[in-house]
C-alpha cells in the first residue's frame, strides 16, 4: 500500500528507557551515599523530545526500504514485524474459501460506485485519489469504507515470480480503524478509457493538489471481472508498516497502455517496497461468493 499512510493515522511515540528512568529518579528523594557524599546529578534530559512528526523515508539510498525500521522507533515493525507486506504470490495457493465469510453486500462483495473523484494528490511517493464517502467494502462480517486509492510502479506484490508494471491499492477502513486493502495488478495492454481521466489530470509537480470539478468516475470499472483473489493478513507497505491489515489481491488483471503506464511511472516510479517473508502466515485463494457490483 502506498507510501503515504492515510493522514488520519497518528503513530504512537515510544519513549526511550533512559527518559523514563530519568523521570523516576527526579520523583524519588535522593539520599547521600555511605561516605556522606551527595548523589550524582540525574542525566540531562533536555535533548529528549517526543514528536509525532513523521520521519522522512524514501524508496532508495540511505532512507530506502532496508533502513525504514531503524529510521524511527515508530517504524520498528518495518524491520521486526513478521506479518509484513507485500509478499510473493503464486497461483498454486490453496483454495480455502469455505473457511471465510466474504460478505460483499448481499452476495459477498460490494464496492459502491458512481462516486466522483475528490482530489488527486501526488504527495511525493505516489499518486493518490481521494474519493467521496459512500463507497464500501464488506469483508468477513466487517464493513469498510473506501478512503482512497493510489498506485505503485512497478507492482509491489509479485505473481509467480514476476513483477508487473503497476499495482493499484484501494484502501478501506472500518469504524474501529482496521484496514482492508484491495490490490489490483496492472499489465501493459489496451488503453483504459477510465484511467484516461486520471492521466489527463495528473499533478505536474510533487505536492500539487488538483481538484477535478464535475467529473464522475465509475469506481467499478477500475476492477477486473474476477471471481478469485489472494487473501492474507499483512501490513501497510510503507512506514510505519502497521500490521493486521486484511489484504485481497485480485487474481485477474486490468490493462493500461504503454503510454498510460509511462504517465504514472515518470511521476512516481519506482515506488515499490520489495517483497517480504511470509513466515507462518497462510495465503489463500478465495472464491468470491458474488460479482463486484
Amino acid at each position: 500500500m502506498d507510501a503515504t499512510m492515510p493522514h488520519y493515522l497518528k503513530p504512537h511515540i515510544l519513549l526511550p528507557m533512559s527518559f523514563i528512568a530519568a523521570i523516576t529518579a527526579c520523583s524519588t528523594p535522593q539520599q547521600p551515599d555511605e561516605h556522606g557524599q551527595p548523589p550524582p546529578e540525574p542525566p540531562d534530559t533536555t535533548t529528549v523530545v517526543a514528536s509525532a512528526r513523521p520521519v522522512h523515508w524514501s524508496y532508495d539510498g540511505a532512507e530506502g526500504p532496508a533502513a525504514w525500521g531503524v529510521l524511527s522507533p515508530v517504524y520498528a515493525l518495518c524491520k521486526d514485524g513478521r506479518g509484513q507486506s507485500p509478499i510473493a504470490l503464486t497461483t498454486k495457493a490453496g483454495t480455502k474459501g469455505a473457511q471465510w465469510s466474504f460478505n460483499y453486500g448481499s452476495t459477498g462483495l460490494t464496492l459502491a460506485h458512481h462516486e466522483h473523484v475528490d482530489e488527486l494528490v501526488d504527495n511525493g511517493h505516489t499518486i493518490q485519489v481521494t474519493v467521496d464517502e459512500g463507497s464500501t467494502l464488506a469483508l468477513n462480517g466487517r464493513n469498510y469504507t473506501l478512503k482512497q486509492f493510489h498506485f505503485h510502479t512497478p507492482s509491489e506484490h509479485t505473481l509467480d515470480g514476476r513483477s508487473l508494471p503497476m499495482e493499484m491499492h484501494l484502501v478501506h477502513q472500518d469504524s474501529a480503524g482496521n484496514f482492508a486493502v484491495v490490490g489490483v495488478l496492472i499489465e501493459e495492454g489496451k488503453s483504459n478509457a477510465n484511467f484516461a481521466k486520471l492521466v489527463e489530470n495528473l499533478p505536474a509537480t510533487k505536492g500539487d493538489t488538483i481538484t477535478v470539478a464535475d467529473h464522475q468516475l465509475d469506481l467499478k470499472v477500475h476492477l477486473p471481472a474476477t471471481e478469485k483473489a489472494f487473501h492474507y493478513v499483512g501490513s501497510l507497505t510503507t512506514p510505519p508498516c502497521s500490521e493486521h491489515v486484511q489484504w485481497l489481491v485480485l487474481q485477474d488483471r486490468i490493462t493500461l497502455s504503454k503510454e498510460q503506464i509511462a504517465a504514472f511511472a515518470t511521476r512516481i516510479g519506482p515506488n515499490n517496497r520489495p517483497v517480504q517473508p511470509v513466515h507462518e502466515r497462510t495465503v489463500e485463494t478465495v472464491v468470491l461468493s458474488g460479482q463486484v457490483r
